[in-house]
């Protein structure tokens, strides 16, 4: 995982650079673009960290825009339902998506036969944030930690239920991570997003998950789930009574969700140009980035080529690693 770490922390150095810096320059633009409300796609449930940061960047972004933006839910299949329609959109800038590592980078070393390759029918135009996350535990469940939680596992084989945000997510993909790591063996139980694995554990219908941050730490600071471990490198401000995960016996176990927003192949480079320029000013907005940070979200608003690198990169780290684990999906 050292290579993941070192391409997370340089595309964070470099997106933080670029992203917040020096105004952006003028750009050429598509004449009268945009003159209707633009939409943007989620691939998950409402209430998922997903859907969360859409509709609190949408809203700025509808302000350096001058239309509204539009939050558009499709959730299913991991995500590859509604990331799949935005491919086969109008190349008009009107239809985007705002997608995470599952879908961009995850999803085709996983499933045979998506109705999109992203690479192919998509274009970069702005990564968003990064999100670690945070395993929780229903509060029935007796462990208080991450290295119990693990010894539990151990000493009851198949027993423990972990949900996740859906097949082939970034929760998905942790929590494989963390049994191959850890010699463990869970049941996979896939929910429609993290907002109905986040309910499923707080009800005792699961009793484990990986969760993204923002989603989960309302229900861990009320007591209703146990937060036990964190997937960065080090522990979370939002959180800081949790340990990471590499602290409690898992040294080399490191996961996190990234958010990025795309158009379809095609799309003019003026109107790529415009949206990315409104992104920028959105996350540089000092009201949005606190609200952002409330939910445990590094900003980071890379470049589109920034954003195409890094993509290209995530792809083949986690093809070798699902190769690595022989995680197969139906």
């Amino acid at each position: 995982m050292k290579s993941f770490r070192a391409m997370r922390r340089a595309t964070l150095a470099l997106a933080a650079a670029s992203a917040l810096g020096a105004p952006f320059a003028a750009q050429a633009q598509e004449p009268g673009w945009p003159t209707k409300p633009v939409k943007v796609v989620v691939a998950w449930s409402p209430g998922g960290a997903t859907d969360i940061l859409a509709r609190l960047v949408s809203t700025e972004l509808g302000r350096q825009l001058g239309q509204q933006v539009v939050v558009d839910n499709r959730p299913g299949a991991g995500g590859t339902i509604g990331h799949g329609q935005v491919a086969k959109s109008p190349a008009d800038g009107y239809t985007l998506v705002l997608a995470t590592n599952s879908t961009y980078a995850i999803a085709e070393h996983l499933y045979k036969g998506l109705p999109y390759q992203h690479q192919r029918d998509l274009v970069p135009v702005s990564g968003l944030a990064a999100s670690p996350l945070i395993l929780v535990a229903r509060q029935s469940l007796p462990v208080k930690n991450a290295a119990e939680l693990i010894d539990y596992a151990r000493k009851n084989p198949g027993k423990l239920n972990i949900a996740s945000g859906g097949n082939g997510s970034t929760s998905h993909l942790a929590s494989e991570l963390l049994m191959s790591l850890t010699q463990t063996q869970m049941t996979h139980v896939p929910y429609k997003g993290g907002g109905p694995a986040t309910t499923a554990v707080a009800a005792g219908e699961a009793d484990v998950a990986f969760l993204d941050l923002g989603v989960a730490v309302p229900f861990v600071t009320s007591g209703r789930i146990r937060g036990v471990g964190v997937s960065g490198a080090s522990r979370s401000a939002l959180v800081p009574d949790v340990p990471a995960i590499a602290e409690s016996g898992v040294p080399r176990f490191e996961s996190t969700t990234n958010f990025a927003l795309f158009a379809p192949a095609g799309t003019p480079r003026a109107i790529v140009d415009r949206l990315y320029a409104a992104v920028r000013a959105s996350l540089a907005e000092p009201e949005l980035q606190a609200k952002l940070r409330r939910q445990g979200l590094e900003i980071v608003g890379s470049s589109p080529e920034e954003l195409g690198k890094s993509v290209a990169a995530e792809s083949a780290l986690w093809a070798r690693i699902i190769r690595e684990r022989n995680i197969v999906l139906e």
